[in-house]
């Protein structure tokens, strides 16, 4: 199979192309990626200045020197200039001569130049920071030769500690609103680096991190990490480059360095790199820097070796990358698909990778969804009758030819960079499959937005920032012969659920599944709340069937019990996250830790159904106002879960107006999805264990010593007959938790809300396996009721009684689940040998 392909860097050949058609019209955010006009835009910058001041101010070199600098950066490929102070108009005019994109600094006092930090200084270096980003937006505003704003560049972390986190970010939010106030167009950024990556600067358009990095391996890793935090924005890196002194051994190392340095970014998809510098002549403060040689070229304007370098990635991507790209087939399987099958091929069969097949597998539609295929001669369409999506997807991966099956959903369609960078996710031979991200397009309007950021859509479970626990069916691929390895996926799942089972039957057979944060598909999501909670119903079911065949990987409340972080390409913010700064505030990378929100999930999927359910105990309250008070608490937590949900949602950053009635519409969906998915999976639970196969037998004689005990003869090893009692209790409905290899216990029932069961089993005597179920009160719970009887029994005896009796009826029928039906369970499985 293909997993022994190798991904090992190999020297790139040097790409001479003829110069890039002008591009005419502002730079736009696509994806992970810019595009002008619906054309791919390629980000190569590199910085310039700052320079000695002129007599105006200005710090750029005089006009002659500028406009050579420029023509020769046109030259080189480059396509972006960035400057670290507002552009001057020379610049901006030779800039639109040589079709270059100016990525335009502003500078201001910020923190860093206070000495103190009362209320009243800081208010005013905001008021005089406003001032100075409203005029240079004035000034800039309109004019398409600017890529975006940069509101400032690496405010020390030291700085960041002293004046607060928060602080920091609204200052730069408000800057942010400042220059779109004037020009709604333009786009926004500011340039951080490793020592503050925290700032949360969601309301930027792009994070733009300067990144100094000598080792190839922690570039590369620090890349995926940069990802997460951009999310469904493009990454770019404001710095990277290597100092060299004049000496030619230095300057092939900086050479050499830079080479790495670019094919790692394209490799990794980020969408723009600046290289610093342009020239050796640099000057700081009225003073010119001796001893720092980053530029292409020395101080006079004579190129180095990393020229010529640079040069050459500027005129490639990562098509052009030197690898042996494997074969790949892109499946797409559609049933009654007529509203979005169009839009997936026009851009699929625009794809260029080479030798790309497309399959087009028609489950039985009943619309013009294959009419439509046949309109496009690149796809195969396969009609087969309606089986549902695991019959379809394995009816695509029987009939590819590609070495590496990906599965698009015919209401997504692929970025243009797709294929190649889900290839370049098969980084190592033990990776069996790969996904990535998937997002609202653009022009979805608020609606899908709003439910992109609801939860139970299609997200990945990441385990580190390159692999994967689960990757979304709309966006995943996998080596056919892995496919074949697991089984492919199973028939019982016929519109999803199918995706979790593939990953974790790839998992469990020792696979890694890979991820590449720029292998990203445009995803339709429902619109209105009324198809989210439908699907939501439908989600459910598919969750019962999972649970059913993955017990092990559920809790005991029937979630999902994840071993990686869930992830989506559009965060919620989080207050919760732990930073870690270092010893006195001193380390290189202060990264953050984002909490893992579990208990806030919890409370979701188990507080919301419960809290609604206790609502309709508010007409005890006539009985005696006391009565009411459950109904209370499940209103003041359903409100409480829903100030948070608000408050952790994120508008679209270019949202101005409508932000709180998009966060409540978020809080609402959070609240109304668990009823829906907990309906589903609790209709379903029963029927999805129909289709189990039948446990293994166990060999009479049974019997039954004292103690509750059961003794069976060892005909094969005790891990195997315990696990065939496991699961025959699982096919009979009840929960089981198996060991984790920490407890005494082989395995845990639950029989009640008050009590479990712990499965004990033993080897001896020699020949025989003895098994033990020994029921668990769960005292907590036990006693919580019955001081709830007790204090209801003071307003009311019957309520009270009522609480008491029901918990002995939940003692009852836990106690004749543990032991009773367990042992009935346990015997049904004995057959006589036959002779």
């Amino acid at each position: 199979m293909s997993a022994a392909w190798d991904l090992t860097p190999t020297r790139t050949p040097e790409v001479v192309e003829p110069r890039r058609p002008r591009l005419e019209g502002r730079v736009r955010m696509d994806g992970k990626q810019f595009s002008v006009g619906g054309t791919r835009f390629p980000f190569r910058g590199v910085t310039y200045g700052t320079f000695r001041a002129r007599p105006s101010g200005e710090l750029f070199p005089p006009t002659a020197t500028l406009r050579d600098d420029l023509e020769a950066m046109s030259e080189a490929g480059f396509t972006v200039v960035r400057t670290y102070t507002a552009p001057s108009g020379d610049l901006l005019d030779a800039a639109s001569k040589y079709d270059l994109r100016v990525l335009a600094g502003c500078f201001w006092s910020d923190w860093r130049y206070l000495v103190g930090a009362s209320r009243r200084q800081q208010a005013r270096m905001m008021k005089e920071a406003r001032a100075e980003l409203r005029t240079q937006a004035q000034r800039l505003a309109g004019n398409d030769r600017v890529l975006a704003v940069c509101l400032g560049n690496e405010i020390p972390a030291d700085v960041v500690r002293w004046v607060g986190t928060d602080r920091v970010v609204d200052g730069l939010r408000q800057l942010a609103d400042e220059v779109r106030d004037v020009d709604p167009d333009v786009l926004v950024t500011y340039a951080t680096y490793p020592t503050s990556e925290y700032l949360p600067l969601d309301t930027m358009d792009f994070p733009t991190v300067n990144v100094y990095l000598e080792d190839r391996v922690q570039f590369r890793r620090y890349l995926n990490r940069l990802h997460s935090i951009a999310g469904d924005r493009p990454l770019v890196l404001g710095e990277i480059g290597q100092s060299a002194d004049n000496t030619p051994r230095s300057e092939r190392e900086q050479a050499e360095a830079l080479d790495w340095l670019l094919e790692t970014a394209v490799e990794r998809g980020v969408a723009g790199t600046c290289v610093f510098s342009w020239t050796d002549d640099w000057w700081v403060g009225g003073n010119k820097v001796e001893g720092w040689r980053f530029g292409l070229t020395d101080e006079y304007r004579q190129a180095r070796p990393a020229m010529s370098v640079a040069g050459k990635w500027n005129r490639m991507s990562v098509r052009d990358l030197d690898h042996d790209w494997p074969s790949m087939s892109v499946v797409i399987c559609a049933y009654n698909a007529e509203a979005t099958l169009d839009e997936c091929l026009r851009h699929t069969c625009a794809l260029e990778y080479p030798g790309l097949e497309i399959i087009v597998v028609d489950d039985g539609s009943t619309d013009s969804t294959a009419e439509i295929a046949r309109r496009y001669p690149r796809a195969t369409l396969h009609e087969i009758p309606h089986g549902g999506l695991s019959v379809a997807r394995n009816e695509g991966a029987r009939i590819a030819r590609g070495e590496l099956v990906t599965y698009l959903d015919s209401d997504a369609y692929p970025s243009e960079e797709w294929p190649w960078f889900l290839a370049l996710g098969l980084d190592d031979r033990s990776v069996g499959g790969v996904g990535g991200p998937n997002i609202p397009p653009l022009d979805d309007g608020p609606g899908a937005q709003l439910v992109a950021r609801a939860p139970g859509g299609p997200v990945h479970v990441l385990l580190t920032d390159d692999r994967a626990e689960h990757i979304p069916g709309c966006n995943m691929a996998f080596w056919r012969s892995t496919l074949f390895e697991v089984g492919g996926f199973d028939p019982i799942y016929h519109a999803a659920g199918d995706d979790v089972d593939v990953c974790w039957k790839v998992l469990d057979a020792g696979w890694d599944i890979a991820f590449h944060p720029a292998a990203l598909v445009w995803h339709h999501r429902r619109t209105g709340l009324r198809p989210y909670l439908r699907q939501q119903v439908g989600y459910g079911k598919a969750e019962a069937l999972v649970e059913a065949r993955h017990p092990d990987r559920f809790t005991p409340m029937g979630t999902a019990r994840w071993r990686g972080r869930i992830y989506t390409a559009l965060p919620p913010a989080s207050n919760r996250d732990r930073i870690y700064r270092g010893v006195f505030g001193t380390a290189p990378f202060q990264s953050i830790y984002r909490s893992g929100g579990h208990g806030l999930d919890l409370a979701h999927q188990l507080g919301v159904p419960i809290s609604i359910a206790l609502l309709p105990t508010a007409l005890l309250a006539a009985v005696t106002p006391v009565m009411a008070l459950p109904a209370l608490m499940a209103l003041v937590l359903l409100a409480v879960l829903g100030c948070i949900d608000a408050a952790r949602a994120v508008p679209p950053s270019r949202m101005r107006r409508g932000r709180l009635r998009f966060r409540l519409g978020v809080a609402l969906h959070h609240l109304t999805q668990p009823l829906a998915r907990s309906w589903g999976r609790r209709r379903h639970r029963t029927t999805a264990r129909r289709d189990l196969e039948v446990p293994t037998t166990l060999t009479a004689p049974l019997t039954s010593p004292a103690g509750g005990v059961l003794m069976l003869p060892a005909d094969r090893p005790r891990a195997e007959m315990v696990s065939a009692v496991v699961a025959a209790l699982r096919v009979r409905g009840m929960t089981v938790c198996t060991s984790t290899g920490w407890e005494e216990y082989d395995a845990r029932l639950v029989g009640s809300f008050t009590i479990d069961g712990e499965l004990v089993s033993s080897s001896f005597p020699e020949g025989a396996v003895q098994l033990r179920v020994d029921p668990v009160v769960r005292s907590v719970r036990v006693g919580a009721l019955l001081a709830v009887a007790a204090a209801l029994a003071v307003v009311s005896p019957f309520v009270g009684a009522t609480v008491l009796v029901a918990l002995v009826v939940d003692l009852l029928r836990g106690w004749w689940r543990i032991r009773p039906w367990t042992y009935r369970t346990i015997a049904s499985l004995v057959r006589w040998p036959t002779s």
